[in-house]
């Protein structure tokens, strides 16, 4: 009976560790509109941007078919996502809260003034760590999608949408990287 148990107990660890591989090169998106279906484009844009892309990161598109504040805030917590399209006033509720990444040090303010609006932000400290509290300041936290070419190409280029950086994305290079390709 013992000998069972551990076999179990090995089972579930081992289980356990591959659950957590394979993810190095996943990049993922997720996308919800008030005013429309952002699912009818999910497909095609991971096309699109993975050719534009390559071959890595593999691209993983999720879209909602139906608006609800309580799915932004399950999307926000489950901490999935490496870059997140929605409505202008949940990015600045969020955004309020530090739960976005300041760009204007790869993004032009100006051009994307918008997008620009009074929000928290964490640092790190030396061990990566984030603060405990975020310091308030104004912050360019999203890019309207109405000004990124791909969704242009896409014909769905919404006044109301933006795209933000969380501050769980796994890889925040390579989330301003894939934002740089769509904006191109």
């Amino acid at each position: 009976m013992r000998g069972r148990w551990s076999l179990a107990a090995t089972m579930a660890l081992c289980v356990g560790i591959l659950s957590g591989c394979g993810n190095e090169d996943k990049f993922s998106i997720f996308m919800i509109d008030n005013q429309g279906n952002m699912s009818v484009i999910a497909e095609e844009l991971e096309t699109k941007l993975q050719e534009k892309l390559g071959e890595a990161p593999v691209i993983e598109v999720s879209a909602s078919p139906m608006y609800s504040k309580e799915k932004i805030l399950v999307e926000y917590a489950a901490r999935e996502h490496d870059l997140i399209i929605l409505p202008e006033e949940d990015m600045k509720i969020y955004g309020a809260d530090g739960s976005n990444i300041p760009l204007e040090n790869d993004f032009d303010q100006e051009a994307y003034s918008r997008g620009v609006f009074e929000g928290g932000i964490y640092t790190r400290d030396e061990n990566g760590d984030l603060s405990s509290d975020p310091i308030v300041g104004e912050h360019l936290f999203g890019i309207p999608l109405e000004e990124m070419s791909m969704f242009i190409d896409l014909q769905y280029a919404a006044k109301n949408l933006f795209a933000t950086i969380p501050i769980s994305t796994q890889d925040e290079q390579m989330s301003i990287e894939v934002l740089k390709a769509l904006t191109e």
